[in-house]
């Protein structure tokens, strides 16, 4: 074996395709190795037969020429080794990726040495890659998260601009976690757990994450959290680690204010009537927090069922009513998603020692003389659930009887008369006010205005003390003549109103009012007999507003006490108003 066939069999064995080109149109080969064929497909024996006899035979046709001018372009610029990638067809058909590097002597310039690698693993591994991050990417972009790059070494930090023009921060950051502190972009509150979070990238911790308050560009704060997973070179030191940020505020706020109400409620678990929580959304009761409920309702699995029971079984029946629409279930949920997240209900609730207890002891004005009725109060929190859409409510009953009894007994002296228990005329026209512009046809009332008869005469002869008994004896009378709806007033002296609320009819009413006026007349021993007048009116006939009604009522009974007192009169136009009568009439 001569020392060329040396050198060709050792060049056959090289695990790379090598051969020399010239650089002509096509890049003819002017040798090649087996290597070089066996990249192709071919073999050195059959290449030439078909047709494989330049490079221009295995490149793309839409690829060649800019291989070409990548090519010339090395070549004019003399330099001596340089490499490419490149698409070539195998013999079977398939695309296959290349890598050549070539040596170019610029004092023999008609061609080139290469040696050719197959790559297709690489590519096939940097097209997985560029898969994975453009997945990345858009997964980030989905979940409105943000991709930052921390190289430990360098305390640098790269943010994407989005990131940076949001607090107003470089796109690259040197010194970080300090010069981001610096800046002022992290809440002061929230320093040590930023910088702990930087240090344990530092340290060489594989993962972590730390939620903090930062303050935007714009001078608002928000939550972000923040998780990192470190890549280690093959020293095991971090190279650098890939961190996602995410807004987290609307979720961090709902956490706060659920934990910051959740321990309000609990700390008065065990010192109420019952602290319970409710998924109102779905229904349910959650039984893990609040305090254990009583035996009667630990049946109960849901809200709804929950009030129910109470109302059935619990609420005094003047309070049903309001209880029922206060605690209704689509009601609060439609309060909160009106911003309402709070409510306050008084109510009356019956205890019950293994025996419903009756309603003795209420009042004509509304509060619990007797033991077996109290007042409570309940207090409601809507909150959101900080990991669902759902709304949770807090429900907290409170024992508010003895302020509650003292409340109503001070409200009581403030709008009743002492002298009669009464209204009195501030109270009586507020309430009959609210009532009239809550009204509207077809509904009815009647406005009756009566003082006592001669009252100045009998005060004067027999004295104050006697006039005062008067007084009171009228408005037991006047009491002891109405219905619950009714209500009555002591407007000053011997003066008094009455308002008989939602009537059936005008005409129907008239056999009572004179009922009413017969009543009110007594034999008072010696001194003779006691009388009123009465001036009626009615609602909407004679006027919607209490001055209209209370004019007109004026009117009707100025015209009794001028026609001869003791009786009634209904308004009517034709009535003579005071000034009007002809002179010497009265």
């Amino acid at each position: 074996m001569n020392e060329l066939e040396y050198y060709k069999m050792m060049l056959d064995g090289t695990p790379c395709g090598l051969c020399h080109v010239a650089l002509d149109e096509k890049l003819t080969i002017l040798y090649a190795n087996q290597s070089y064929y066996q990249l192709y497909g071919y073999t050195a024996e059959n290449a030439e037969a078909q047709g494989f006899t330049n490079a221009k035979f295995i490149l793309p046709e839409d690829d060649y020429q800019s291989i070409m001018d990548t090519v010339q372009g090395h070549i004019r610029r003399k330099d001596r080794y340089f490499q490419l990638e490149f698409r070539a067809i195998h013999s079977s058909g398939k695309l296959m990726w290349l890598l050549v590097r070539c040596a170019y002597d610029p004092d023999r310039p008609g061609s080139l040495l290469c040696a050719l690698f197959d790559i297709a693993d690489r590519k096939q591994m940097e097209d997985q890659l560029r898969m994975s991050m453009q997945e990345s990417k858009i997964a980030f972009q989905l979940t409105d998260k943000m991709m930052y790059i921390y190289e430990p070494a360098s305390r640098r930090l790269k943010q994407p601009k989005s990131a940076a023009d949001e607090f107003g921060l470089p796109p690259v950051m040197d010194d970080v976690p300090y010069s981001v502190i610096r800046s002022g972009a992290i809440d002061e509150a929230c320093v040590n757990d930023y910088v702990a979070f930087y240090e344990s990238i530092i340290r060489g911790e594989k993962s972590g994450h730390s939620v903090v308050r930062k303050r935007r560009r714009d001078g608002s704060f928000g939550w972000y959290e923040a998780k990192y997973t470190s890549i280690f070179d093959e020293y095991g030191a971090v190279k650098r680690a890939v961190i996602s940020c995410e807004d987290i505020t609307e979720q961090r706020e709902k956490e706060l204010s659920y934990q910051k109400w959740s321990n309000y409620f609990k700390a008065r678990e065990g010192k109420t009537f019952g602290v319970y929580e409710y998924n109102l959304t779905k229904d349910l009761y959650d039984d893990t927090k609040g305090d254990v409920k009583p035996d009667c309702l630990r049946s109960q699995k849901t809200y709804t069922g929950t009030v129910r029971y109470i109302a059935e079984n619990f609420v005094y029946e003047h309070d049903l009513e309001k209880f029922n629409k206060f605690f209704e279930r689509d009601s609060l949920l439609g309060r909160y998603y009106h911003g309402q997240t709070t409510g306050v209900l008084d109510y009356r609730r019956k205890c019950i020692d293994g025996a419903r207890v009756g309603t003795d002891g209420v009042d004509d004005i509304g509060w619990v003389g007797g033991g077996g009725i109290i007042w409570v109060r309940a207090v409601l929190l809507l909150l959101a659930d900080p990991y669902s859409s759902d709304v949770r409510l807090f429900m907290m009953t409170l024992d508010i009887d003895q302020e509650k009894r003292t409340e109503l007994k001070v409200r009581s002296r403030m709008e009743h008369d002492g002298m009669t228990g009464l209204l009195n005329r501030e109270t009586f026209i507020a309430r009959v006010s609210r009532i009239l512009k809550n009204s509207t046809p077809p509904k009815r009332h009647a406005l009756i205005m009566l003082d006592i008869d001669e009252f100045k005469k009998h005060n004067d002869q027999y004295g104050h003390p006697y006039g005062d008994q008067v007084i009171r004896e009228t408005a037991r009378f006047i009491k002891g003549f109405l219905r619950k709806t009714d209500l009555c007033g002591r407007m000053g002296g011997d003066e008094f109103m009455v308002f008989l609320n939602d009537i059936s009819s005008e005409e129907e009413m008239i056999p009572r009012i004179d009922m009413f006026c017969q009543i009110l007349k007594h034999p008072d021993g010696e001194n003779g007999e006691i009388t009123c007048s009465l001036g009626v009116v009615f609602y909407p006939r004679d006027g919607r507003t209490f001055q209209e009604l209370y004019q007109k009522a004026d009117t009707a009974l100025y015209d009794v006490k001028r026609t001869g007192r003791g009786n009634y009169r209904i308004y009517s136009p034709d009535l003579k108003r005071k000034g009007e009568e002809e002179p010497g009439a009265f």
